[in-house]
C-alpha cells in the first residue's frame, strides 16, 4: 500500500476539515473542564495537607500557557497528520476511524504522540494553578490512564482494523518513549514495515469500537475517585 507523508503545512490546515475539528471540538469540552476540575481538587487537597502554592503566578502563568500552547500545537500537528496519512479522524466516534495504517512520520517514532502533548499541557495546566498535589499525584495517574486506556481501547482497535501488520508495528515502535532508532526513522523519512496490506486483504470487526463511550466512563471514574481522596483528607 502506497504510503502518504503530509507536510507539516498540510497537518495544520487538515483543522479546516469537519471530521477532525469535530473530534478536536467533541475532546476540548469533555476534557478541558474536566482537567480544570481535576486542578481545582487538587488545590482542595493542597490546603487540606496544608500545602501552599508554589511559587507566583507573574512566571507560573506564561510557563504554564506556553506548555499548553506547545502542547495545543503538537496534538493538531500529529492528529493532521494521522487525519491525513490515515484517511480518518483519530476518533472512531467520528467518522469510524483511520482506515489506513500510518507508519511513517512521528507515528514512525512512538505509537501515541499525542499522549506527550497532552501529558504537556496537563503538565501547564497544574503549573498554572500551582497546585503541587495535582503536579505530584493527579498527573501520574492521568498518565497511566493514558497508557492503560490507548493500550486497551485504540490498540485493541488497530489490531481488529490492521491484522498483523499493526501486531508487527508495535514489536517495533515504543508505545511512548522514543528511542534513536525510533527517532532516526522519522528523521529520514522511513517507514516501519516495508510492506502494509489493505483493510481489504483480512477480515474487518463487525462493529466499530466506541472508545469515546469508555473514555467519558474512565474519566468519570478519574474524577470520583480524585473527588473521594480529597474528602477523605478533609
Amino acid at each position: 500500500m502506497h504510503r502518504i507523508r503530509p507536510r507539516t503545512a498540510d497537518c495544520f490546515a487538515a483543522i479546516q476539515s469537519p471530521e477532525l475539528y469535530r473530534n478536536f471540538t467533541i475532546h476540548l469540552f469533555v476534557m478541558f473542564p474536566a482537567a480544570m476540575l481535576m486542578c481545582w481538587l487538587g488545590v482542595r487537597l493542597d490546603a487540606h495537607l496544608g500545602w501552599l502554592a508554589f511559587g507566583s503566578l507573574s512566571w507560573r502563568a506564561p510557563l504554564g500557557g506556553g506548555m499548553i500552547t506547545l502542547g495545543g500545537l503538537w496534538v493538531w500537528y500529529v492528529y493532521g497528520y494521522l487525519f491525513i496519512a490515515g484517511g480518518g479522524s483519530p476518533g472512531t466516534h467520528v467518522d469510524g476511524g483511520p482506515v489506513r495504517m500510518v507508519d511513517t512520520g512521528p507515528y514512525a517514532t512512538i505509537r501515541h504522540p499525542s499522549v506527550l502533548g497532552k501529558l504537556l499541557g496537563v503538565i501547564g495546566l497544574g503549573i498554572i494553578w500551582g497546585s503541587p498535589s495535582f503536579l505530584l499525584f493527579f498527573v501520574p495517574v492521568l498518565l497511566l490512564y493514558a497508557i492503560v486506556s490507548n493500550r486497551l481501547i485504540q490498540e485493541r482497535f488497530c489490531h481488529l482494523r490492521f491484522g498483523s501488520d499493526y501486531a508487527t508495528y508495535c514489536q517495533k515502535v515504543p508505545m511512548l518513549i522514543p528511542t534513536r532508532t525510533s527517532i532516526g526513522r522519522w528523521r529520514s523519512g522511513e517507514a516501519v514495515l516495508n510492506t502494509i496490506q489493505s483493510m481489504e486483504d483480512h477480515s474487518q470487526p463487525n462493529t466499530i469500537w466506541h472508545e469515546f463511550r469508555w473514555y467519558l466512563i474512565g474519566l468519570g471514574g478519574l474524577l470520583s475517585i480524585f473527588s473521594i481522596i480529597v474528602w477523605l483528607n478533609a
